[in-house]
């Protein structure tokens, strides 16, 4: 009779290991949020090209109220020209809110 007890109690940590598993296995990282503004702010900033490579390139923080997120971003047109960009998506980490992003085109990409 006592059993029924022991079954319940790991039951119970069955589940919540199930679930710790789960939210580790689908939780996204830090820097998805802002590849997405990186790509979405290209796509405004280059229309006329498509993406073909999306790298994640690390975050430097610049102040408690300022955060850079880094991606390299690798363009192509209609003409199979392709180019590199560089985005740099400043946040402030504080408010988790979008300060700006700029664009820098690496030389030498065609």
């Amino acid at each position: 009779m006592k059993a029924k007890p022991f079954k319940g109690v790991v039951f119970l940590l069955v589940l919540v290991f199930l679930s710790l598993s789960f939210n580790h296995v689908f939780a996204q990282p830090e820097y998805a949020k802002w590849g997405k503004t990186a790509v979405e702010e290209t796509a405004k900033e280059y229309p006329e090209w498509k993406l073909i490579n999306y790298d994640y390139n690390g975050k430097v923080v610049i102040s408690e109220e300022r955060t850079q997120y880094n991606f390299k971003l690798t363009l192509e047109s209609d003409e199979e020209q392709k180019k590199q960009v560089l985005v740099y998506v400043l946040v402030n980490p504080k408010t988790d809110q979008l300060s700006e992003v700029q664009f820098d085109e690496i030389s030498g990409s065609s």
